[in-house]
């Protein structure tokens, strides 16, 4: 029997027997990893859907605080406004006339400050016994329901820090009896946000805020719960999943359910977890939850999403028999292909190769060996090949370096000035000065020798205020020797400022502005004012003078021209803090006729 199994598989071709062989070797070895690998993705799906469960609670939770903190910003923006500062400075003379008056406008204005934060309901200022900017036909708020909420006293206790009230409800809060026995209205549990607004801005160098007035204004914004929901609304795919968002108080502040329904209070052992971001698994109400759970840092908002245990396991049973099927399926496809390849690389002719091998032999490296059709012959064949032209490359290539060192080092010789020789000719000029007692050279001469050896000492971009300030100062002494009798400067930089990094050089050419072109024919002294000063978000340089000034028109004309002729001036300490800093700085260039030019530059800590 075994003769005739032999005889019947004699005539059967080399490539049929080596891929039936082949296969049978595959196979049987892939089935078994098929097997491990669903053994062990059946042990990590559960934890691969908690974590996807997590990571849907931590993005649904940035999405809700992009909204706030958009709003947030959009309130900050408002405080530095000149618009606001203008109208409330005014407050303590409004007539009842003006209030109306300002009323339209606050309402416009308002209007369009939050109009990128569509789930904004409504926005309004509170002052003075008036409600300014109020737009919405929805909810109507009322000067009593403001007092009643207590909204202006909680916004005047946290002193400009904006305050976000949740969990309550608007009828009761307000005292509404229409609206407490309506029950059920739109904008019954909403979020609001609070803020004292001590509306200040900054002009001409002078920080402005608003007098003694009756009350200090109080910025009213409502975000109703369906905006909210919107951001985790459907969010959770499986079925009977609860999604909700509590408060500090454990006070349910949005929901998608009715397990926790709005306003209710959710249990102790989930509001523990705010302030913190995880999951775990929980028993609630004789049914075992996977709770998934993330906080808003700072607000003291909570979310989590509850998913019954039996439902995942039902989504992870058919995910695995899935996974099960298409790996099996995978790995005889691959098994039979794999076997094929194999036997007609192994059965193919080996004369292509013999054919360059000889080439080789022969001292052919033109890098045009034919190319196999077997894949390791292809790849060897390629390698060859590929090795000839880097070769040929890199012999090229190390020519044209090795002349290109040559060129540089030549250059770098002939273009080499030894600061030394430098500075001692300055020393030399200095005490021929001082021999001839010509004082005012040599208190010159000093002064360029300083500047110069901070020039040369340092390669970096920045440097300390201390230093600049030292050299801007040289500088001016220069150029109050040569143009006697034009100008005089001012600097005033404060002590804690002195550490401070900012672009090199960065002042003279503003100064040299001034000097050349803001003094030029005028018939009083000129004076150069510096100011370098900081606050918590930005270091401000301003340069100013009571020069010529410019017109809009010639500013844009001198501009151009500079770019054009390569002058250093505005133009360039424009392109330099754009190179440095990117998009994290202001330039501001502020002049007139007669008046003289401001130049303010505004350098962001954090942009």
């Amino acid at each position: 029997m075994l003769k005739t199994g032999r005889m019947a598989i004699k005539p059967i071709g080399l490539a049929v027997k080596l891929c039936v062989i082949l296969i049978l070797f595959a196979i049987v070895p892939l089935l078994f990893m098929q097997r491990a690998v669903v053994e062990l993705y059946e042990k990590n799906i559960i934890k691969t859907t908690c974590d996807s469960s997590l990571a849907t609670v931590i993005a649904n939770n940035k999405a809700l605080d992009l909204i706030l903190g958009g709003v947030e910003t959009s309130t900050q923006l408002m405080l530095g406004s000149d618009f606001y500062y203008d109208i409330f400075s005014k407050m303590n003379d409004f007539t009842v006339a003006d209030r109306i008056r300002y009323d339209r406008l606050l309402t416009s204005e308002i209007s369009r400050q939050f109009i990128a934060q569509s789930e904004v309901a409504e926005a309004y200022l509170y002052a003075a016994d008036w409600i300014y900017g109020r737009h919405s036909s929805e909810i109507t708020t009322t000067v009593t329901d403001v007092q009643n909420a207590a909204w202006n006293n909680i916004a005047h206790e946290a002193m400009g820090l904006p305050v976000w009230i949740s969990g309550y409800d608007y009828g009761e809060a307000t005292g509404s009896e229409y609206l407490q026995q309506k029950g059920d209205y739109s904008f019954r549990y909403i979020l609001t946000m609070v803020r004292e607004m001590n509306f200040q801005f900054p002009r001409f160098g002078t920080y402005y805020t608003l007098p003694q007035i009756e009350e200090i204004p109080v910025l009213v914004v409502h975000i109703k719960e369906n905006s909210i929901r919107k951001t985790f609304e459907g969010s959770i795919k499986y079925r009977d999943s609860l999604y909700t968002l509590v408060n500090e108080e454990g006070t349910v502040i949005s929901s998608d359910n009715e397990v926790f329904p709005i306003h209710s209070q959710v249990p102790e052992d989930i509001s523990s977890f705010n302030g913190k971001s995880g999951y775990c698994f929980l028993d609630h109400e004789g049914r075992q939850y996977l709770l998934c759970y993330d906080s808003l840092d700072g607000r003291g908002f909570l979310s989590f999403a509850l998913i019954p245990m039996d439902n995942l396991m039902e989504d992870a049973v058919s995910q695995i028999r899935f996974v099960k099927n298409f790996f099996s399926l995978l790995l005889i496809l691959l098994s039979v292909v794999v076997a094929i390849l194999l036997s007609r690389t192994m059965t193919s002719p080996v004369y292509a190769l013999v054919k360059a091998s000889k080439r080789v032999a022969g001292g052919d490296f033109c890098a045009d060996t034919p190319l196999p059709r077997q894949r390791e012959l292809r790849v060897l064949t390629e390698s060859f090949n590929q090795m000839e032209r880097d070769i040929s490359k890199l012999i090229y290539e190390n020519y044209e370096i090795s002349l290109r060192e040559k060129e540089t080092q030549l250059m770098a010789l002939s273009m080499q000035i030894n600061p030394h020789f430098l500075y001692n000719t300055l020393n030399t000029i200095n005490l021929i000065s001082i021999r001839n007692k010509d004082y005012e050279t040599s208190d010159l001469i000093v002064s360029l020798s300083e500047m110069l050896q901070y020039t040369y000492k340092d390669q970096t971009e920045k440097g300390r205020v201390e230093d600049e300030y030292a050299w801007i100062s040289n500088y001016l002494y220069i150029m109050s020797g040569r143009y006697k009798g034009v100008f005089r400067s001012e600097i005033e930089i404060d002590e804690d400022v002195m550490d401070e990094k900012i672009p090199k050089l960065i002042l003279q050419p503003l100064a040299e502005n001034a000097i050349l072109h803001g003094f030029r024919n005028i018939d009083h002294m000129g004076v150069l004012k510096i100011e370098i000063k900081k606050d918590e978000n930005a270091l401000h340089l301003t340069v100013a003078d009571n020069g010529a000034g410019m017109t809009m028109e010639e500013l844009e004309k001198y501009k151009e021209a500079a770019a054009q002729n390569g002058h250093v001036g505005i133009s360039n300490v424009h392109r330099r803090l754009t190179l440095i800093y990117g998009e994290g700085y202001d330039f501001d260039v502020s002049t007139s006729p007669g008046i003289g030019t401001q130049i303010s530059i505004d350098l962001f800590y954090n942009r």
